[in-house]
């Protein structure tokens, strides 16, 4: 279920950088915070958004790498974001995509 979820919302995001708002990469977004999937397909990111401004729209800052569904929700906690639900749907370990 979880590579099906993964890949379904890879697919909605049309843009190759990590930063942007409409990024292929991701997984989910709760509020303020989101999990992606970084470009070479190596580890999921933790990001936060920007605020959004009228000229360039929202942006991301990755806060941390994750290889480990632990250490991601280490991070949601330390930054207090709010957990998605589908957090704990992740694999204990973050499988690489084999091109």
């Amino acid at each position: 279920m979880t590579d099906t979820l993964q890949a379904a919302s890879i697919a909605q995001g049309t843009d190759h950088r990590e930063s942007s708002d409409f990024y292929r990469g991701e997984v989910f977004r709760r509020g303020r915070y989101r999990v992606t999937v970084c470009r070479d397909g190596l580890q999921w990111l933790f990001q936060r958004q920007r605020f959004e401004f009228a000229a360039g729209g929202a942006a991301w800052d990755t806060l941390g790498y994750c290889v480990t569904r632990k250490a991601l929700i280490r991070l949601h906690q330390t930054y207090k974001a709010p957990q998605h639900p589908l957090l704990q749907a992740l694999p204990k370990r973050f499988k690489r995509e084999v091109a």
